[in-house]
């Protein structure tokens, strides 16, 4: 007999659980989340505009909604890779710090950190709570 257990070696879930996935997806909390906030909505929505504009205005409506979606996807991925870039440096100042004991490490948590709280306004909360840790750690380290 042909099982779904057979083929993944996994429990199928339950309805509840179904349920508060089809509730996250429709949300957009679903699939690997990054750093920054998803820009998904806004481009569906830049995508449904353009549409509805393309023949009122000949294409143009339908071409500057492609390019401010197309934007938003660059810009959005370029504050993902910072996002990266910054936290791989402030968790390698951090293991660096454990092994030499080099307070200019300590410094460049706190400064990055702050820095990315007040600057990034895209960062999920997750990832404000992870620069919250560093800080933290961080500042019970300098004293």
């Amino acid at each position: 007999m042909f099982s779904f257990e057979s083929i993944t070696n996994k429990p199928r879930r339950s309805a509840a659980e179904r349920r508060a996935d089809a509730a996250a997806w429709m949300r957009g909390d679903h699939g690997p989340s990054g750093y920054t906030y998803g820009v998904s909505k806004l481009v569906t929505g830049l995508m449904v505009v353009g549409g509805l504009l393309y023949m009122p205005t000949g294409g143009w409506g339908l071409i500057i909604c492609l390019v401010v979606a197309i934007m938003a996807l660059i810009g959005r991925r370029m504050l993902e890779h910072q996002a990266i870039g910054d936290f791989s440096d402030m968790h390698e100042a951090r293991e660096q710090f454990t092994r030499t004991g080099n307070r200019e490490y300590l410094a460049f948590i706190i400064a990055r950190g702050e820095q990315m709280l007040s600057d990034n306004k895209a960062l999920r909360p997750a990832s404000k709570a992870e620069i919250s840790e560093l800080l933290t750690w961080a500042h019970a380290k300098t004293n």
